[in-house]
């Protein structure tokens, strides 16, 4: 049934409101504060910026436009009183889902932050809305100086009272890494960067550039692009540049790296020895550096520098000024924090930290939250300058390089986002691409007696059960076999195990079946899921395990007789099972093996070209080390015909051939460009060439 919702007008832009009269009241009085607030302001500024309203920008499909402007920044700076200069500095996390909650506006009435982030939201249409009005503040244009507006697309969680899920789960990080395919890195950029625009975000706190870990125990995340640090700086290069080229900000996070060493309540801890940082940990960063990247993120990593005790990299002089400043050569913005995360709070005051934070190099200080916390830590650092523990240099300094980024990412001016524009991003063609790039991604790290692909004739009957992507797996696999049985394990989701009475229940009610898929996630206890997967092999049944997330878990199923890993989250496993019943049947994705050398051959003489040879189906691979077997770069083939729907051969000599042996002879010498053209069942076309030397 559509829901009844009235349009308000709130401070000059439209919201999208359910009857919460009592918000639209406190929102109102703040934002009357607000005006009343920046009614004040120094006529030095106005003359600064010139008149707003006489500087608005011509959009043809979208004129109402940002009026801000940053014409004189020095005139900018000294118009600015102390507190207002310190507010430059503030990366906040507001605390609203699609409007401002009391916080926020208590922030935003008193001290208006140079940045915010949303990290909540659930639909697209009040997103753009709540974005356009953060635009339209008064505060901001009577200032002149536009605000960022920021995001991590993988931490916008959907509240759980919304009904409807608008957003297409965003495949990971390590879903890229696993896939290793410059298409599917593209594909990734234009989604990401689709969806920011339509949203109107102007800033992306991403993507990470930090390292799988390397501590055993470490939990480890999706959201990182693996071990290899060459793959890492080029992929993170590749979507940082689609979304520069559509005027979003980037921040690759995780500066100098380690931040995936984390414990159960400890902080991270960066493992690599400082000699061998630059080749490791810090490549990706130095290559964004070269990239030009506009803002770098240092995080809570505890870091030894030489001679010193070990402290959090968001306050280390060695990190900020040293290696970041000075051996990599940056000049942007240097975002360090979050400051109230409890890496920080434990160890001292988050005063103290931050003083420090910016006498060692910090420009702009991120937090977690938004309110009084924000506005204390201003008015202290106020005082902290009058009392001459903190230098007015280092904060002007620090906002001088924020105003001059900026003015230079070209934020004044810019097209308001629109509610329809937004809503059109949780359409079909967006679940579509999602699915395609999960497709790319699922890896065969296990099959024992050729298990996989799942037939008619060996297989069936076939069972799922899991902790979670029963039902979602269960539809799409059942349109290639049938019957497919299966059985949710609901209990596990609230006691974070499989209890025994579970284990009895499901093995009772699968007597009969061959083949039985076990979904797995790290999220509820492994060692109950390992339990499960033995007790089916004990009764004869063929065993697959996909195992979602983070695959640290994975040596814990080496008895199963097929592994499939899917690296999506828990709440976000729609698009991958699809994916993942492609795969069970044979109707995966196909890649074409890398070719290191040039093939070489004489005139006259029969070469053999079997795409046998050169294809891999699944497509995805290992992207990080967990333990021997399971080494980065694992990827077990099974017969690619199964997936092929068409290939050509180009000889580069004006032959081609359709079929899938061909032997070939080359009548002239020279070197002749040879190009793979592979479509496979779902008609996803992989293109590759190398060459071939004719002596």
């Amino acid at each position: 049934m559509k829901k009844d919702y009235k349009r308000r007008v709130l401070g000059g832009s439209e919201y999208r409101v359910k009857q919460y009269r009592w918000l639209t009241i406190l929102a109102a009085i703040s934002l009357i504060a607000c005006c009343m607030s920046v009614a004040n302001a120094q006529d030095g500024l106005r003359k600064a910026v010139g008149n707003t309203d006489a500087r608005a920008v011509e959009h043809k499909d979208n004129p109402e436009v940002d009026k801000s402007s940053l014409d004189d920044l020095t005139a900018v700076l000294q118009s600015l009183e102390i507190r207002e200069r310190i507010a430059q500095l503030m990366m906040v996390t507001l605390q609203g889902s699609n409007r401002p909650d009391s916080s926020d506006m208590s922030l935003m009435s008193r001290y208006v932050p140079g940045a915010v982030v949303l990290p909540s939201v659930n639909n697209p249409g009040w997103t753009a809305e709540y974005i356009a009005s953060l635009r339209r503040s008064p505060a901001e244009i009577a200032k002149g100086i536009p605000m960022l507006i920021g995001t991590n697309l993988y931490e916008l969680p959907r509240p759980r009272s919304a009904k409807k899920e608008f957003f297409v789960p965003t495949p990971s990080l390590m879903s890229i890494a696993a896939a290793a395919d410059p298409e599917v890195s593209s594909r990734m950029a234009q989604y990401i960067t689709s969806h920011l625009s339509a949203l109107g975000f102007n800033l992306h706190l991403g993507p990470s550039l930090e390292l799988a870990p390397t501590l055993a125990e470490a939990k480890g995340s999706i959201h990182c692009l693996g071990s290899d640090p060459r793959f890492v700086a080029e992929t993170g290069i590749a979507l940082m540049s689609q979304m520069e080229a559509r005027g979003i900000v980037c921040v690759p996070t995780g500066f100098p790296g380690g931040g995936m060493n984390r414990l159960r309540g400890k902080p991270p801890v960066l493992l690599t020895p400082l000699n061998q940082l630059a080749e490791r940990d810090m490549l990706p960063y130095a290559e964004a550096i070269k990239h030009n990247v506009p803002m770098i993120h240092v995080g809570t990593t505890l870091i030894n520098p030489p001679g010193q005790q070990p402290q959090p990299a968001c306050v280390s002089e060695y990190v900020m000024r040293d290696l970041l400043r000075e051996q990599l050569g940056f000049k942007g913005v240097v975002l360090a924090g979050p400051f109230d995360s409890n890496d920080i709070v434990v160890g001292q005051r988050i005063t103290d930290a931050v003083i420090q934070a910016l006498q060692s190099g910090a420009d702009m200080l991120y937090w977690n939250e938004a309110g009084q916390r924000i506005m204390k830590t201003v008015d202290e650092l106020h005082q902290a300058i009058v009392d001459g523990r903190l230098s007015q240099d280092i904060v002007d300094s620090a906002v001088m390089r924020v105003l001059r980024m900026k003015d230079e990412a070209g934020l004044v001016g810019r097209p308001m986002p629109r509610y329809a524009d937004a809503q059109k991003i949780g359409k079909k063609k967006n679940a579509n691409a999602a699915y395609e790039i999960e497709r790319r991604s699922i890896t065969l790290v296990m099959n024992r007696g050729n298990t996989l692909p799942l037939n008619k004739k060996e297989s069936v009957p076939v069972a799922i059960t899991g902790v979670l992507g029963v039902n979602e797996l269960h539809d799409p696999l059942e349109k290639y076999l049938k019957p497919v049985q299966r059985q949710l394990i609901r209990t596990a989701s609230h006691g974070g195990r499989i209890y025994d009475f579970e284990v009895e229940r499901l093995t009772k009610h699968a007597r009969g079946i061959k083949t039985v898929v076990i979904i797995c996630s790290p999220t509820v206890d492994i060692n109950g899921q390992v339990r499960l997967v033995d007790k089916f092999k004990s009764m004869g049944m063929r065993t697959v395990v996909v195992l979602t997330g983070y695959p640290g878990a994975l040596p814990k199923f080496a008895a199963a007789d097929a592994i499939l890993l899917s690296y999506s989250e828990p709440q976000a496993v729609s698009q991958s099972m699809r994916a993942i019943a492609d795969v069970l049947v044979g109707q995966s994705a196909v890649t074409i093996l890398p070719f290191i050398d040039d093939v070489r051959t004489q005139v006259g003489t029969v070469e053999v070209f079997d795409i046998l040879d050169v294809v891999r189906a699944p497509a995805g691979r290992l992207p990080v080390t967990i333990a021997a077997p399971f080494n980065a770069g694992l990827a077990i083939p099974y017969d690619p015909t199964f997936t092929i729907k068409k290939a050509i051969w180009d000889f580069g000599d004006g032959t081609t051939s359709k079929k899938q042996r061909v032997e070939k002879t080359y009548k002239e010498p020279g070197r002749y460009p040879i190009t793979l053209t592979v479509t496979d069942k779902k008609d996803w076309e992989t293109k590759s060439t190398f060459h071939v030397v004719v002596e």
